[in-house]
């Protein structure tokens, strides 16, 4: 990057953050009113309903295309999202975001030691052709998921489930690598499920909201081979939608599953989507009246701040970090992970930059997610963690450079191909610089589908990224990181946070102890500074004020239209 843009960057922000700090200075920010379900104010003062439109249709867009529609190979928040409506599992989640069942017929009889789950499958469940969904379908998908030769992205999942042999079915050092009919599922009948976990689980039911977790049908499945999930017509579904169309890279369109065993209470025929990278274009269609709903980076709230369809400032449960490459010869050096750590100015970021309502985030569990046994949110114990000021860092710079033998250094910091993500991938490079003597930072921009490529091979330096919860627990973030774990992809390993994991595994049956370790592990990871958190991301959108009951939610689908509704206008 050309030193002169960089410079006149620096200059920008500087100037913004010298105002927001005069303009801020002896006053409390008033905390947002807003949720992430909006109250219906559009009904009639007699409590009749508002009259729908006669065109049950919702346009959205997404900045990038799915990777995949097998739900045993994806692994991003495009394609999971899909995977969300247009498939189903035992349970699902009702507008509160509270587990209820979804093939099932209801929640499941549990065990006294809480190992054993036993569900009941409901009566009139078909798949899109018309075949019944059985327990052996869930069978077939969990066997499947958990053989090592499928390579399934999310198989790690099973394991973080503490399912019954998934670890030794995964282990190549096992007796039982491979075996996958050993895993601890079994079809007792055609409606009855029986799941075996290894110990007691306390998110489990949660996380069978997850897709990886889902049936198929394997007469299916093994009739289309390698093009099963490639197109719509390689698909099953039994979720709420289907995927009707899918024009690659372009967009898609999902359309009501009649089938679906609760399709009287979904309210939309169709759902349009449009892949667009840019915010700036998207805005342009938004304001156009071709989309219904948008996600906002920082730059154009202000656009809509009168309009009457903005809806920001409430936290959601992503956690935005670089990850360090300790493959780096710098990075792989305490001292200097330490100093870039405290390098960035996280205030400055969410309240110049990101604007949303965001939270400068020193730790990797989110606020406002998990609540204790002692009814504490687990932020409360730990709110910053590795907090030094900017002199200590630039001390331990100078120590770490000592270290290595070298008086300067060149990182690379790899970013999605998006303009918000350079904007912010800006202010990182320039706070590094600025801050840190000696270091330049080069920028790599990268398709989506790249840089998930280059990051699982470890081909980076420093990589931007965020993490959704894939289920309502602090482990969803902590055993990301133990040794060798598949989304580690950093090298970083400590046989003590490694230790911190495993027992809080064993814990599930005495939460009081187990909340206590998985504290203690986060510390240790960022006391490492394994990556570096920087902020905790706030919803900011805009909706037109006819589209109901779509719902931006904490964890699962990023963004859930199952319950939607368009009114007339």
């Amino acid at each position: 990057m050309k030193k002169k843009a960089r410079s006149l960057f620096i200059l920008a922000v500087t100037l913004l953050l010298i105002t927001f700090l005069y303009a801020c200075s002896g006053n409390d920010s008033e905390g947002s009113t807003n949720n992430n379900q909006e109250n219906d104010q559009s009904k009639p003062a007699n409590n009749s309903q508002p009259a729908l439109a006669e065109d049950q249709v919702l346009n959205l867009t997404s900045s990038a295309d799915f990777t995949s529609l097998d739900p045993h190979h994806a692994s991003d928040a495009p394609s999971f999202d899909a995977l969300y409506q247009i498939r189903s599992g035992l349970v699902t989640l009702d507008k509160n975001g509270e587990v209820v069942p979804d093939m099932a017929a209801s929640l499941p009889k549990v065990s006294k030691d809480g190992t054993v789950y036993t569900f009941t499958l409901r009566d009139d469940i078909v798949w899109s052709n018309g075949d019944p969904v059985t327990a052996q379908d869930f069978v077939y998908s969990w066997q499947r998921e958990v053989d090592p030769e499928t390579a399934g992205e999310y198989a790690f999942i099973y394991i973080s489930a503490n399912i019954k042999n998934a670890a030794e079915i995964r282990d190549k050092n096992s007796s039982m690598y491979g075996d996958r009919e050993k895993v601890g599922i079994q079809a007792v009948s055609d409606r009855k499920l029986k799941i075996t976990l290894e110990k007691p689980t306390p998110y489990f039911l949660d996380l069978l909201t997850f897709p990886p977790f889902y049936p198929l049908n394997q007469e299916f499945v093994e009739k289309q081979g390698d093009k099963f999930a490639m197109e719509p017509e390689n698909m099953l579904f039994n979720g709420p939608f289907k995927l009707q169309k899918w024009n690659h890279g372009v967009g898609w369109t999902f359309v009501k599953n009649e089938k679906y065993w609760n399709a009287d209470q979904v309210t939309l025929e169709k759902v349009n989507y449009k892949v667009l990278k840019q915010q700036n274009t998207a805005v342009n269609v938004y304001k156009s009246g071709s989309l219904d709903f948008l996600k906002l980076s920082s730059d154009y709230i202000q656009l809509f701040e009168d309009s009457g369809e903005l809806h920001t400032g409430e936290l959601t449960a992503e956690i935005n970090f670089i990850r360090l490459n300790q493959q780096h010869e710098a990075l792989a050096n305490e001292n200097i992970r330490d100093a870039i750590y405290n390098s960035i100015n996280r205030e400055g970021l969410v309240d110049v930059l990101v604007k949303t309502g965001a939270e400068p985030a020193r730790y990797v569990v989110p606020k406002n997610f998990a609540t204790g046994p002692d009814g504490k949110d687990f932020r409360a114990k730990n709110p910053s963690i590795n907090k030094m000021s900017l002199e200590e860092a630039q001390q331990s710079w100078k120590k770490g450079l000592q270290e290595i033998g070298k008086e300067k250094v060149e990182i690379g910091l790899m970013i999605g191909d998006t303009d918000t993500n350079a904007t912010i991938a800006e202010f990182y490079a320039n706070q590094m610089e600025e801050n840190l003597p000696g270091l330049t930072v080069t920028i790599n921009r990268q398709p989506y589908q790249s840089h998930l490529e280059l990051e699982g091979n470890r081909k980076y330096d420093m990589s931007k990224w965020g993490w959704l919860p894939d289920y309502r627990d602090p482990m969803t973030f902590l055993d990301l990181w133990v040794t060798g774990a598949p989304f580690n992809r950093t090298g970083y390993s400590n046989p003590e946070f490694d230790a911190l994991i495993k027992k809080a595994k064993n814990l599930g049956n005495k939460p009081k102890k187990r909340w206590e370790l998985l504290q203690k592990a986060e510390k240790i990871l960022l006391e490492d500074a394994a990556i570096v958190p920087t902020h905790q991301a706030a919803s900011a959108y805009v909706k037109k004020p006819y589209v109901k009951d779509i719902i931006v939610r904490n964890y699962g689908p990023t963004v859930d239209w199952t319950y939607a509704r368009v009114l007339k206008h």
